[in-house]
Formats: structure tokens, sequence, C-alpha cells
């Protein structure tokens, strides 16, 4: 007869924002409830006030849990030391005795909450980036933080036996992504055969006024990073599981930054004044028009690489390219908006597009490409194909459409967090969700180039070098 699972209480970092408040772990939280789970959130900590009505009437799933579960209200203070807020949380910690922390607040501001709550024991459940650094789009030292953080981070969890630390990757658990990667670990199961060639190009397509760059949260620009943090590390992740899937002699790649825009330069060439003139007339608020500050100027908005494969010997086995361009078609239709300017709720980018392609070869064998075109927020559908040579069993080119592949997902992002809380209750979640769940150890590859891009970036803002490479190890 197996043990009652224990009561679980959780800290939740960020919680006011919109991915934690409407899309994922509050709604999970409370599904969990209503289903018997016994989790509390004892805690929230986030510099918006959780009881603010403002901020509530735009998120009813909050509001429920607000009012059923009173957590506490911690406050983080602007430029808090580091020190402080860990005392902070102490304090805390020794009053409501959190089991879990959920952190879900800027990736810049990650890396305190999870040192912290690891040395603790607290077990941990943190969305992407797991690590990022203030300013790491032009300064070489803070974009070498990336990497240092990380591997102490990983370090200090596994001297922490039995310590859980998950990522919730939406694309790891997506059929779609699914279908590819076995496909790809099937062929080379079985004929040996690694990944040789591939190309992934992702259009963000969002648009801001000038003025809306000034504007934070999670996908702000305001804290010297922007679209490497946002989005794109959802690819760079599949990038590295698709390698690992299929390595075959490949144990490191040369990264090489082929070209980075930045916010001064999109501004600069005045591409979006059309857009422009069209949004203002349509706007609720005037937002302020100062200058934007150096930090916000210079972060990445558009960036290309490019990845050979390289085996022991350092010769090049094939290559992928990475494209990410935030500069792209947006169906945006309304301007500045009243709680944008009341900062009531977290800039959301209106007319984002979700656009990319994945074309993945090996060798002479196996094609395959996953494509997408969809604004988000809306049902969506993924494209994949496949063709594989006939005399391995090929059956010419094979197409399968997920229709509206967020939802219709067997495994959602929700599930990832319900089964996160179910083991540290100490259950025994479904093992098709903790299969596709990701874990820190399992993210060093994709940290790996999340890191190096960005010493890449900022290299490339004080170097004369045009394109600077780095070495970047397979673990």
């Amino acid at each position: 007869m197996s043990s009652p699972l224990s009561p679980v209480r959780v800290l939740l970092v960020g919680g006011c924002g919109h991915w934690a408040a409407s899309e994922n772990h509050v709604p999970a939280i409370l599904a969990a409830q209503r289903n018997g789970l016994a989790v509390r959130v004892v805690a929230i900590c986030d510099r918006r006030d959780p009881y603010d009505p403002a901020l509530l009437a735009h998120m009813p799933h909050l509001r429920t849990l607000m009012t059923q579960d009173r957590p506490a209200w911690i406050r983080p203070e602007p430029h808090e030391p580091r020190s402080e807020l860990e005392r902070r949380l102490q304090h805390a910690h020794r009053e409501h005795h959190f089991d879990a922390i959920i952190v879900a607040c800027d990736p810049v501001a990650h890396h305190p909450y999870l040192a912290w709550a690891t040395s603790q024991g607290i077990h941990v459940l943190c969305d992407k980036p797991i690590i990022c650094a203030e300013d790491a789009a032009w300064n070489p030292d803070r974009a070498a933080e990336i990497r240092t953080n990380f591997d102490a981070l990983l370090r200090a969890h596994l001297n922490q036996p039995g310590h859980l630390f998950a990522v919730p990757l939406r694309r790891r658990a997506n059929d779609a992504f699914i279908h590819a990667g076995n496909l790809l670990q099937d062929l080379y199961d079985t004929h040996k055969q690694p990944v040789t060639m591939g190309h992934i190009s992702i259009s963000g397509g969002h648009y801001r006024l000038p003025e809306e760059y000034a504007l934070g949260d999670a996908h702000g620009y305001t804290h010297g990073v922007g679209a490497l943090s946002f989005s794109s590390y959802h690819y760079l992740d599949e990038m590295a599981r698709y390698l690992l899937l299929a390595p075959g002699q490949i144990t490191g790649l040369r990264l090489t930054l082929q070209y980075v825009r930045r916010v001064a330069d999109h501004l600069a060439t005045g591409y979006n004044e059309t857009l422009d003139h069209l949004l203002r007339p349509l706007s609720e608020a005037r937002l302020p028009t100062e200058p934007l500050p150096d930090r916000v100027l210079l972060a990445e908005q558009d960036f290309g690489f490019t990845a050979e494969l390289l085996d022991p010997r350092q010769r090049s086995l094939g290559v992928l390219t990475y494209q990410y361009a935030s500069n792209t078609y947006c169906q945006r239709t309304v301007g500045a908006q009243t709680h944008d300017a009341r900062n009531a709720v977290p800039f959301r980018e209106k007319g984002r597009m979700s656009q990319y392609v994945f074309e993945l070869h090996q060798g002479s064998l196996q094609h395959l490409r996953l494509t997408k075109n969809d604004a988000v927020g809306e049902p969506y559908s993924i494209r994949l194909e496949q063709r594989r040579h006939p005399l391995i069993g090929g059956t010419g080119h094979h197409e399968i459409v997920y229709e509206d592949a967020h939802a219709s997902s067997r495994i959602n992002p929700q599930d990832i967090t319900t089964a996160f809380l179910t083991q540290v209750a100490g259950g025994t979640p479904a093992p098709e969700v903790t299969d596709k769940t990701a874990f820190l150890d399992g993210q060093v590859l994709t940290h790996r180039l999340y890191s190096a891009m960005y010493e890449l970036i900022a290299t490339h803002h004080h170097s004369a070098q045009r394109c600077p490479t780095v070495i970047v190890d397979l673990p």
C-alpha cells in the first residue's frame, strides 16, 4: 500500500507574470488542489502586489488562488543586495517552510533564488532560460557569468541527493517535436547515421513602438539582454536534444556569430515607420518618450549563428545554422495600452507571430522538416515532413499536420508542473510526463550554447573581429 502524499508548501517567484498567473503554474496548482493534492502557495515573491485589484481584474486564476491560499507577499526591492534578499528569503522559509520553489520571474533575476533554494535543499521548478545576466549582450564579463553560475548551480544540485530541479520546456513535450526526435533516433539506432546538416530559422514577429522598449518584465529589454533570452531558448534546446539523439563522432561545435542586430540598429533603419504611424492613432495611452538607455539600445534583437559539427580532431563533419529575427511580419493592430502605461500587467507583444522552419538531415538517408506559421495566442498547427531513403524502408514524402499543436499535445506544461508537485509530495507521476520533463543535468549542452552565444554577442560589441568564434564541447 502506497504512503499518503505529503503536503507541499510553495514559494512562487514571479507569480504575477502572465505565464505563471494565467497560462501555467497557477492554473496547474488550482487543478492539482481540485484533484486532491495538498499543495498550497504560502508566499508569492513579486515586485507587483498580488492583491492589487487592478492586476487581479486581468488574472482570474490568480484571483482565485489569492482568495483560497492567502499567501504572504514578499516584495523584492530594486537593486536589493543579494545578501539582503537571501536574508529575507531565509526568514520567510523559517516562517512558512517551503517544500518547493517555482521561479517564473524575469530571467536576469533567477540566479539568487535558484542558488539559495538549492543550498537549502528546496525542490526547484524554473522557467527558461535558467540563468541569465544583466547586460550580457554587450558586457563580456557579465556574459561569462552565465556559464559560471550555471556550472556552480549544477554542482550544488548534484551534491544534494534527491534534490529535484525541473525545467518546463513546452517543445520537449510537444507531440510534433517528440515525433521528429523519435525519427532521428530510430535511424541512428538502426544505421548509426548522425545529424550532418540542419537549418533552424525563427521569425519572432513582434513590433514595439520605440518607447515600448523601455517597458520591462520577462520579455523586456531593460536589463541589457533581448530576444535570445525569450522564446529562443526553446529552439536551442531542441537543437541540442536532436544533436544528442544522433551524435555519431560529434564531440564539439565551432560556434560562430554571423551577424547581430541590436535595438539601436533596428530603430536606426526606420523600416517600421509606416506601422508606427498607423498604430499611434489607435493608442489608448501615451508612454514616456525619453531617450532609451544604452543598455536597452545594445540589447540583441536579431542574430544568426553557425555551428560546425566537429570530431575529436576538430575536423568538420557538417554544419547547423541558427537564425532568429524579431523584426519580421507582425499583425499588431493596437497602439499603446492603458494597462501597459500603468504597469498593471506585464507587457505583452501584441500581434506577435510564431513562424519557424526546422530542417534536419542525416546524411543521404533522412530529411525532416518542421514548420509553423501562426500568431501567438491563437490555435496553430505544426507540419512535420519526412523523407527516408527507399533502400532502408522509406516510402517517399510523408507528412503529418498537428492541428492546434500545443493544446492537443498529449503532455502540456501544466502537466509538467503538476508532475513536479506530485514528486515533491512523494508521489510517482505518470512516466509519460516525467519522460518529457527537462531536468537541470539534462540542460548542459543547451546552456553551453546559450551562454556561448551571449559571450560572442558581447565580444562582437568590443572586438574588431567581425565573426567571433568559440568551441562548445558536447557533455
